[in-house]
């Protein structure tokens, strides 16, 4: 059976600044009783009027091949999936954005989202 984690970010308001940045609320740390294959899957959909970056983070590093750009819209959604391998013990992964514009994001609209989920076989 799997350890499954999942976080969702409550209202939050961007920082446009173009600078890496964690999305709020999308942050899990846990700990692996044993090593073993993981998927990780987000979503993220907000309304920045211009352009966003996202990107996974695990245990500091960043993953290449999950960055996703969505520009010049006014509104913007980034998902994924990513597998790996985590070793016993403890991990933080983190979604990360990036974006020139300034918007605040609300759960409860019903066409933005958070979501960043962990499913660790680590049994």
């Amino acid at each position: 059976m799997p350890t499954i984690i999942n976080a969702n970010s409550a209202a939050w308001s961007s920082t446009p600044d173009n600078n890496w940045r964690a999305v709020p609320g999308l942050t899990l740390t846990f700990t692996t009783a044993n090593a073993g294959p993981a998927g990780i899957s987000w979503t993220l959909s907000v309304p920045p009027n211009g352009a966003i970056v996202t990107r996974l983070l695990i245990d500091g590093v960043v993953q290449q091949g999950t960055q996703q750009v969505v520009g010049n819209t006014v509104y913007a959604s980034t998902s994924g999936t990513y597998y790996t391998t985590l070793a016993a013990g403890s991990h933080t992964v983190v979604l990360m954005l990036r974006t020139p514009m300034s918007f605040q994001y609300d759960p409860t609209a019903d066409w933005q989202a958070s979501r960043l989920q962990v499913m660790a076989f680590d049994q």
